[in-house]
C-alpha cells in the first residue's frame, strides 16, 4: 500500500467516525428536546383542572390559550419562511392545515372536554400510551412488518390503564366534592372515551406530521399546523356562541390568577413543547419522539397528588407503572 492510499483511507475512516458521532450527538438532542417537551406537556392538565375549578369552561379556553399563543407562531413562522432557501408549495401548506387540525384542534378539544371527567393522572397516562397507537397505525396504515414482540408491551400498557382506570372509581366513590370531575361512573367512561379519542388523534398527528416537517421544516410546520388549529377554534367558538345565543367575548372576566394561569398554559405548556416535539420528530422521528416522554405521566402524578390533592393509592401507582414500563418495552421493540 502506498503513502496516498493510506493517507486516502485515513481521511475517510475520519470523516466515517465524524458522521457517526454527529449522528450520534443529533439523536442525543432530539431525545433532550423531546424529553423537555414531555415535561412542559404533563403540566398542561395540572393547570387546566385549576382552572376549571376556578370557573373556566372548555370552549373559551381553547380559544384564549391558541389566540395568546398564535403570534409567536406568526412571528417566528414567517421568520422561518424568509429563511427557506427552497418555495413552498400550497400542497405542503394544505397538508400541514390538516395535519395541524389533528394534532392541535381535535386532540386538544378532545383532550379538554375529557379532563372534566377524569383526574389529571388518568389524563396524562392515556395520552402518555399513545406511542402503542403509532405502532399500531404503522403496521396497518404503513404496512410496517408486525413483531409478536410488541403484544406483552401492549397488554402491559393497557392494563396499567385499567388500573388507573378503577384508581379514579376509587376517587368517585370516595369523594363527595365533584368540582371538575365526574359524578358518577358513566361520565368516568366518557371522559376516558374522549381523552382516548384525543390520544388517537394525536397519534395520527405523528405519524402524518413526519412528511410535512421534511418538506417544510419543523418551525415553519409547527407554525402553520398551530395557525390552523386556532382559527379552527375561534370557528367552533363563533359557531357554537351563535347557536347557544351566547356570543363569544373577547376579553372575559377572569381574576389576574386566572389570566396569568391561561397566559402560562398559552406559552409554557403549548408554544414551548410544540416547537420541541416537532424540532424532535425532525431528528429522531415519531416513533422515538412518542416513547421518550416517560418522565411526562410520573411529574403530571407528582403535581397533581401535591398541587390539586388527588390521592396517590396503590392503583395509581400501579398503573403508572405498568405504563410506564410497558411503553419503554414497547419502545425496545425493532
Amino acid at each position: 500500500m502506498n503513502t496516498a492510499t493510506a493517507r486516502t483511507e485515513s481521511k475517510d475512516s475520519e470523516n466515517t467516525g465524524s458522521d457517526t458521532s454527529t449522528a450520534n450527538s443529533d439523536q442525543r438532542f432530539g431525545l433532550l428536546l423531546a424529553l423537555c417537551a414531555a415535561t412542559l406537556f404533563s403540566t398542561k392538565p395540572i393547570i387546566i383542572k385549576w382552572l376549571y375549578a376556578e370557573g373556566v369552561d372548555t370552549l373559551p379556553l381553547m380559544w384564549l390559550r391558541l389566540s395568546i399563543a398564535l403570534p409567536f407562531y406568526l412571528v417566528i413562522g414567517w421568520l422561518a419562511f424568509r429563511k427557506r432557501t427552497v418555495p413552498v408549495t400550497v400542497a405542503a401548506v394544505v397538508k400541514a392545515m390538516a395535519v395541524g387540525l389533528l394534532g392541535y384542534y381535535l386532540a386538544s378539544l378532545l383532550d379538554l372536554l375529557g379532563l372534566q371527567y377524569v383526574s389529571a393522572q388518568l389524563e396524562r397516562l392515556v395520552l402518555y400510551a399513545y406511542p402503542s397507537i403509532v405502532v399500531v397505525l404503522g403496521i396497518v396504515l404503513f404496512g410496517k412488518a408486525f413483531n409478536k414482540a410488541i403484544v406483552l408491551p401492549l397488554l402491559l400498557t393497557y392494563a396499567g390503564l385499567l388500573f388507573m382506570y378503577g384508581n379514579d372509581l376509587t376517587m368517585l366513590s370516595a369523594s363527595s366534592e365533584q368540582a371538575a370531575f365526574a359524578s358518577d361512573s358513566n361520565e368516568l367512561l366518557i371522559g376516558s372515551l374522549l381523552v382516548l379519542g384525543s390520544a388517537l388523534s394525536f397519534a395520527f398527528y405523528l405519524v402524518y406530521s413526519k412528511p410535512c416537517i421534511q418538506q417544510l421544516g419543523s418551525v415553519l410546520f409547527t407554525s402553520i399546523a398551530m395557525t390552523s388549529a386556532t382559527f379552527a377554534t375561534l370557528i367552533h367558538n363563533s359557531v357554537s356562541g351563535w347557536i347557544t345565543g351566547e356570543p363569544m367575548v373577547l376579553l372575559p372576566d377572569y381574576s389576574l390568577d386566572v389570566w396569568l394561569g391561561i397566559i402560562g398554559l398559552a406559552v409554557f405548556a403549548t408554544v414551548v413543547p410544540s416547537f420541541l416535539v416537532s424540532t424532535a420528530i425532525g431528528r429522531i422521528g415519531p416513533e422515538k419522539t412518542s416513547m421518550s416522554g416517560t418522565l411526562g405521566p410520573v411529574a403530571t402524578t407528582l403535581m397533581a397528588v401535591w398541587l390539586l390533592d388527588e390521592p396517590m393509592s396503590l392503583f395509581s401507582v400501579a398503573g403508572m407503572a405498568l405504563v410506564v414500563f410497558g411503553v419503554w418495552r414497547l419502545s425496545k421493540v425493532k
